[in-house]
């Protein structure tokens, strides 16, 4: 019983990639979306949704005959000890590094639309003793604090989207003809890079109960993934325009600035701000947690919270030296982040999968 207390269930951690996804989502995807695919990017999710349809079998399927295990747990099963061990490293260090990039985002985005003038590490040190001290509490304790946040964060999205019905423009999001077909298949690839992430929740699986529900809660999250990303490129495209939202940073940040409330009240961007903090807070705390979870199975550790320190200060120094300035940062997101995430997100659990099918029948 204690035991089954330290642990959360399926659908909260499906929230917690939620969470996860929105921060990520409201950077990378109306300006992608806009740039490969035009007006019908809206569409892009759509397209996108099949792919991670089928990573959510994957994982169940992974995750089928071994309900108490983690990620890592399956990848040592299936790989043995030394090959498991290399593509377990090999996730620890890209994980490490999507920390750096995630904490640099959140101080950057703040740079750019609120406080130009406060010097990048006072976010950083901010946002990382937030999470320092949450995960010292455990994985119970952030998906509780989660399941709240999310509720808030889903009705500033939704109040955000209605208040900016009034400036759409339908020419801005029709027509849609065939012709678009391929670029919106091109447009899906920045969406499932990102809902690729799906798979990174699970190298604290062990933390997870009732994983014989992956497929029930994952095909829930996915249909919200759908409503909720159309929703964001059609509130950015739909308002500005593709050849506009293409070439604007922070595009998301760019159309909440334009709305207003009777004419009278303006500057609701500081409700959005609201959301990115606890978008990234709960992303930062999550993929910290992912982390020390695959220290813990590397090696062979009963406490990992002695590691939590490290991990905080290594994100902290690295994002302070992984780029320059944001254009920097944008581009190794476009150039590195995604495909990795596809690679180390979809391509290779299908890959332990179909090992694992094999190794099962010889």
């Amino acid at each position: 019983m204690l035991s089954s207390r330290e642990k959360i269930s399926i659908r909260q951690a499906v929230i917690l990639f939620l969470m996860f996804v929105y921060s990520a989502a409201i950077r990378i995807f109306p300006a992608y979306a806009a740039k490969t695919a035009g007006r019908a990017g809206w569409l892009s999710p759509v397209v996108a949704l099949l792919p991670f349809v089928c990573l959510v079998y994957i994982i169940q399927a992974l995750f089928i005959d071994s309900k108490g295990a983690n990620l890592s747990d399956i990848i040592y099963k299936t790989l043995g000890k030394f090959f498991g061990s290399a593509v377990i490293t090999l996730y620890l260090v890209w994980l490490m590094i999507s920390l750096g990039i995630i904490v640099r985002n959140f101080a950057e985005r703040f740079l750019s639309s609120l406080l130009p003038s406060t010097p990048i590490s006072f976010f950083t040190v901010t946002i990382l003793a937030l999470a320092f001290f949450t995960l010292r509490r455990g994985i119970v304790y952030i998906s509780r604090t989660a399941e709240f946040l999310f509720l808030i964060l889903t009705c500033i999205f939704i109040i955000l989207f209605v208040l900016t019905i009034p400036n759409f423009e339908v020419i801005n999001l029709f027509p849609v003809t065939y012709y678009d077909a391929l670029p919106l298949i091109k447009s899906s690839y920045s969406v499932i890079s990102i809902w690729s992430i799906f798979t990174f929740i699970f190298f604290f699986g062990d933390k997870i109960n009732d994983k014989e529900h992956i497929k029930r809660f994952g095909l829930q999250g996915s249909v919200y993934l759908l409503i909720t990303t159309m929703m964001l490129l059609i509130q950015t495209i739909g308002v500005y325009g593709y050849s506009v939202i293409e070439r604007v940073p922070s595009a998301y940040a760019f159309v909440v600035k334009s709305i207003s409330v009777l004419e009278t009240i303006e500057r609701i961007e500081s409700i959005a701000v609201v959301s990115w903090v606890i978008a990234d807070f709960i992303t930062i705390s999550v993929i910290s947690y992912a982390i020390v979870s695959i220290i813990k199975s590397l090696f062979s550790l009963s406490d990992v919270k002695p590691f939590i320190s490290p991990v905080m200060i290594f994100a902290y120094i690295f994002s302070l030296y992984i780029a320059q300035n944001k254009f920097e940062l944008e581009n190794f997101t476009s150039y590195i982040s995604m495909p990795v995430n596809i690679i180390l997100g979809f391509i290779l659990p299908l890959v332990i999968l179909i090992i694992k099918a094999v190794r099962r029948a010889a």
